[in-house]
């Protein structure tokens, strides 16, 4: 006997915009999100690291075998680039059910070394644009009503939980928690749910440039004795998507292995 489960159900369907969704942790929620029936709306910077990412997405079987995947070059940083993310996207779909705003960059550079252009290049893409693309989705959102409209935006254990090397990047991801609460309490009238999921030490490209040893470290440290996977955050994202999770909003869900415990 074969078990649907309610997630998978509520999932078919569904318009879903991924935004980073070419590697790392984008591409293994816009996965899942395929894998559970999701209509797909992918985007990111580069157009061949898009074209690699639907073909990756369009390998998983889906619940109907025929979701669609589609790809929207987009600077999220950019607002012009988020505006016309956001045209392209009217035109693609009914209306959208759901936004993982997952997109972000990071770097290790002790805070004596920190040059201010890399500080403004990680609050601009990590919290500027987050913010740009909440705003955008939830006006979306509010202009073509669906039934269970929700927003995940990937925020990190290290919003709370500093390691040196990390200040930009951990100030970005504290504001994209502050964030998620405000624009959770502003859209609830509007019966728009905005979660957060915060992953700690993930095996991702952004992860390994800047941490090459990243396994080893999470083998010695974190409670549960490895580093994430793009797949651990993917099964929290997609929860926060579907109507098992339609009375949660402003929730802030660790997928660490326990170490934001320490």
């Amino acid at each position: 006997m074969t078990v649907t489960t309610a997630t998978e159900v509520a999932l078919r369907g569904r318009w879903i915009l991924v935004t980073g969704g070419s590697k790392g942790i984008g591409l293994g929620i816009a996965q899942e999100l395929r894998r559970q029936g999701a209509q797909l709306v992918l985007t990111a910077r580069g157009a061949d690291d898009l074209a690699r990412a639907r073909t990756a997405c369009l390998e998983v079987p889906a619940p109907d075998g025929e979701a669609r995947v589609e790809t929207v070059a987009c600077d999220i940083a950019d607002q012009a680039s988020v505006a016309a993310l956001f045209e392209r996207v009217h035109e693609l779909t009914p209306g959208l059910d759901g936004v993982i705003a997952n997109a972000g960059t990071g770097g290790v550079v002790p805070m004596l070394d920190l040059d201010v252009a890399e500080w403004d290049r990680i609050i601009a893409t990590n919290l500027r644009g987050t913010f740009l693309v909440v705003q955008a989705a939830a006006r979306a959102m509010i202009e073509r009503p669906r039934p269970d409209r929700s927003i995940v935006v990937v925020s990190s254990v290290r919003a709370r939980q500093f390691r040196p090397g990390t200040l930009p990047y951990s100030c970005s991801k504290a504001g994209v928690d502050q964030l998620v609460r405000g624009a959770a309490h502003e859209l609830a009238p509007h019966r728009i749910r905005v979660n957060a999921i915060a992953p700690g030490m993930t095996l991702t490209p952004l992860m390994l440039a800047g941490t090459p040893d990243a396994e080893r470290i999470a083998a010695e440290r974190v409670p549960f004795g490895r580093a994430g996977q793009p797949e651990d955050c993917a099964a929290a994202a997609a929860f926060l998507c579907s109507g098992a999770a339609s009375f949660i909003t402003g929730a802030n869900l660790a997928v660490d292995g326990g170490e934001s415990l320490l």
